[in-house]
């Protein structure tokens, strides 16, 4: 944050006065009583808050009268030009933010400051010389606690806390104490504890009596709410017994009325009623007052029916042409259908069509039957030409045959020949000289044998080989004979299907007729459907143009006889009461006449629009109605009934229940209540007995009072050691967390602070260090303790230490605000001190209020910016 410029518009002194502020160092000059502490507090207003009247403290507000406030514009580095307006007379003396388009309260001034806060102003970034004046004697753990108190909160509260939370611990307990309240509370509950514990060692069986006794007490609980619950249950059961009647009662309204609502039906059906009685009984007065009409004037009944139908007579005859054209057309369409019948049985007759079978579907069956004929006459015709091959191979089978009745010969011609072969062998070694040609001739021998031998085997393979095809034979005329069979059968079918199908030749013709006459078949049965439908339509029309005859029964008979000559007798009957209404007209007559039938048309009118309501609710006749509403108000009262029951019965019968099934649960939940109170009797006695026992061993009293005692012991210790506990444990976290801060700035703050005091002392100084946990400053030549130096150099420590300190800070919070902090430089040391302000305003805003006249002059030679406050 960065202080732009201050807008007084009434504070102390000033009034209407606007002083601004640059960037980095900037020296505010004024004598005793100019304002520059007024300046500062009114900065401190502006930004936290006017100060509260207490005592003898000073009071800035204006005694003339003027606005008590002012403005202070700031810069913030996410929010640029911010300007706080705090008056004291408005709103209470709360702030009002503008930025940017946005305006605010103290709310977004807190927002936008923080963590900036009043104590953290004050006591950091303001300099007052008297904070650190006590640390005359720095060491490391004092330091850690100065930046502690210099840090985050910018106060001593912190350190001050966890002494505070110390303090308490050691109250409370120490290792080797005697007289804290832990202490004594640990050693008597160790006192009272063997007391105890002697005391049950003498007294073993109570325990277990003890431990019993807490058994069956949680046993006895157990069952206490198990017999509450079963005696629940059983009451349930016995109310849902005596509802039962009303539940039966529910069940059979929800049967007959599954719906709870009665619709909108019984307001239009009385309202129907209402007009059709209305209708009806003003018709019913024109009926009365046309009879009495006819008696005084003397008109016929045939007249008088003239002049009631007289629209319906004259719309009749308008129908004439229609009539002559409707009967035409219906005796056409009935030569048509007469022809197209002709056709189709015909059609029907020949190929055996039907009207439920696919015509296409019977001749793509016809042809498959074909094909099968066909197949089949190809088959028996290649099973005669392999019969006739085979009796060929018959006959050259004889020859083997008639050779194998010569086997007997062949088989002694080869004992022959090798008889012989053998008696020339053995001949050959008795006579030498002829043994050559002896074995030669054995040798011949041998081969003729064994030649006819092969011989013979041949002639049986072939003798084998001839057997097959008398074989096959067989099988190939058992196979003509079955196909046979079945080539006659299908051709009888086919014969059936196509008429005038007398040769096989004629079948390919034979089917191509079939398909034209099942393509004739369904177009002429279509027509004839169509001409079927045309007929219905003329005949509906013409039997309806009939019915309107129908009022004329009584005085024009027309049995027997078609449109057209009723419309003739129609048409005399018209003329002859047209000469009779020229003779006699009776015009009192003829208008009760049309009123009558405005009225019967009018009730025609309303039966017609309301016959679909009548219908929806089962009513053929408006007299019904009545009844029917009648029924409508006991269906309400049964549905009231129905939503009372409903409401008494619905949580007592949850689930569907007969009256056996309740009386087995209410049988099996009377038996669980019992078993459980005899249980729990038992359970009861053994109690009373247990307890028996213990009070015998416990007359004394002396172990319940010792338990009691340590009871009261452990929750004393208890509340005491959460006490300390609380307290170790605070101090040691606010310890760590000062620890730990301090840890991580205390090398960086040494090096920074030694630079500070390096500038602060011309080089004199040019370290600060830790010698045994304490502070000292080190020279060319030696290290000095802080309480070796002289009050001034002490100044100049505690100030670098402090400018270390905010170098430090990774965020600036707040320009640097300088009170008049070197009461105890000389003039060397204010030099040097101007000398690190105008190097610490590179990085801080530096403010310094002051009344020196020589501090002036080194912020002249260093070309610093002096403002001079009158």
């Amino acid at each position: 944050m960065r202080i732009l410029r201050a807008e007084i518009t009434g504070f102390g002194k000033y009034r209407q006065q606007q002083i601004d502020f640059t960037d980095g160092n900037q020296l505010f000059y004024g004598k005793n009583e100019a304002g520059k502490s007024t300046l500062y507090q009114f900065i401190l207003a502006m930004l936290f808050g006017f100060p509260i009247k207490r005592g003898r403290k000073r009071d800035f507000e204006p005694l003339d009268g003027t606005s008590y406030g002012g403005r202070l514009v700031i810069v913030l580095p996410q929010h640029g030009e911010v300007t706080i307006e705090r008056f004291k007379q408005v709103n209470r003396g709360k702030a009002k933010v503008h930025f940017g388009q946005q305006t605010g309260g103290e709310q977004l001034l807190t927002q936008l400051l923080a963590p900036l806060n009043r104590e953290l102003f004050e006591e950091v970034f303001t300099f007052q010389q008297e904070q650190l004046s006590q640390l005359d004697r720095l060491q490391e753990k004092p330091l850690h606690d100065a930046l502690i108190s210099l840090g985050i909160t910018g106060s001593k509260k912190l350190l001050g806390k966890q002494q505070e939370y110390v303090d308490n611990e050691q109250r409370l307990f120490k290792v080797r104490g005697q007289r804290q309240a832990l202490n004594k509370a640990l050693k008597e509950q160790e006192q009272i504890a063997q007391q105890v514990y002697q005391q049950e060692a003498k007294e073993a069986a109570m325990t277990e009596l003890m431990a019993k006794k807490q058994q069956d007490e949680q046993q006895q609980q157990q069952l206490t709410a198990q017999l509450q619950k079963a005696q629940q249950e059983y009451l349930t059961l016995k109310e849902q017994e005596r509802s039962f009647s009303q539940y039966e009662e529910w069940q059979a309204l929800q049967k007959k009325y599954p719906r709870d609502d009665l619709g909108a039906e019984p307001e239009k059906l009385q309202e129907f009623y209402n007009q059709y009685n209305q209708l009806n009984t003003r018709l019913a007065q024109g009926k009365q007052e046309l009879i009495a009409l006819n008696e005084t004037q003397g008109l016929t009944d045939r007249y008088r029916f003239y002049l009631e139908h007289e629209a319906q007579i004259k719309g009749l005859l308008q129908e004439q042409v229609a009539a002559v054209r409707l009967t035409d057309d219906f005796q056409k369409q009935l030569e048509e259908q007469q022809r197209l019948i002709e056709e189709v049985t015909l059609l029907e007759d020949t190929y055996h069509f039907r009207v439920e079978e696919d015509a296409q579907k019977k001749v793509q069956t016809t042809k498959k039957l074909a094909q099968h004929y066909q197949q089949l006459t190809t088959e028996v015709t290649e099973a005669k030409q392999e019969a006739k091959w085979q009796s060929k191979q018959e006959e050259l089978i004889a020859i083997p045959r008639r050779q194998k009745q010569q086997e007997p010969r062949f088989a002694l011609s080869m004992l022959f020949s090798f008889g012989l072969a053998l008696l020339l062998f053995i001949g050959g070694f008795l006579i030498g000289n002829l043994r050559v040609i002896l074995w030669f001739v054995s040798f011949l021998a041998v081969a003729f044998g064994f030649y006819s031998l092969i011989q013979n085997k041949s002639e049986t393979v072939k003798e084998a080989n001839l057997k097959e095809p008398e074989l096959q034979k067989n099988n190939l005329q058992t196979l003509v004979a079955k196909k046979s069979k079945e080539q006659e059968a299908i051709w009888s079918n086919l014969q059936q299907e196509l008429p005038n199908l007398t040769n096989p030749q004629d079948l390919a013709v034979a089917l191509v007729q079939l398909d034209k006459a099942a393509e004739d078949y369904v177009e002429k049965n279509n027509a004839l459907m169509l001409a079927d439908q045309k007929l219905a339509q003329l005949d509906q029309a013409y039997g309806a143009l009939l019915q309107r005859f129908n009022f004329l029964e009584k005085w024009l008979p027309q049995e027997g006889r078609d449109i057209v000559q009723r419309l003739r007798l129609l048409q005399n009957f018209a003329d002859e009461m047209q000469e009779v209404k020229l003779q006699q007209e009776q015009p009192t007559a003829a208008l009760l006449i049309r009123q009558n039938q405005q009225l019967q048309e009018q009730l025609d009118k309303l039966l017609a629009e309301n016959q679909t309501l009548l219908q929806s609710v089962g009513i053929t006749q408006p007299t019904e109605i009545p009844l029917w509403i009648a029924q409508m108000h006991q269906k309400a009262g049964d549905l009231a009934r129905k939503q009372e029951l409903a409401k008494r019965l619905t949580k007592l019968f949850p689930k569907k229940i007969t009256a056996s099934q309740l009386a087995v649960e209410l049988s099996n939940a009377k038996d669980k209540v019992q078993e459980i109170q005899r249980l729990d009797r038992q359970l009861n006695r053994s109690l009373q007995k247990t307890q028996l026992k213990i009070e015998q061993m416990q007359r004394d009293g002396t172990l319940d009072e010792l338990r009691q005692r340590l009871a009261q012991a452990n929750s004393k210790v208890y509340d005491l050691a959460l006490q300390w506990s609380k307290n170790k444990l605070t101090a040691t976290l606010l310890g760590d967390l000062a620890t730990e801060l301090s840890d991580k700035q205390l090398p960086q703050l040494l090096q920074k602070s030694s630079h500070y005091l390096a500038i602060l002392t011309g080089g004199n100084y040019k370290a600060l260090d830790f010698v045994a946990e304490e502070l000292t400053v080190k020279t060319e030549n030696r290290a000095w303790k802080i309480y070796e130096l002289s009050t001034g150099t002490k100044d100049q420590v505690i100030m670098a230490i402090r400018f270390g300190y905010l170098a430090l800070q990774a965020r600036i919070l707040c320009p640097l605000i300088i009170d008049d902090g070197w009461l105890h430089y000389d003039s060397s040391r204010k030099e040097q001190l101007a000398v690190l302000l105008k190097e610490f305003a590179q990085q801080y805003q530096v403010i310094c209020l002051s009344s020196d006249v020589e501090m002036v002059s080194y912020y002249e030679k260093l070309q610093q910016k002096v403002v001079v406050i009158k």
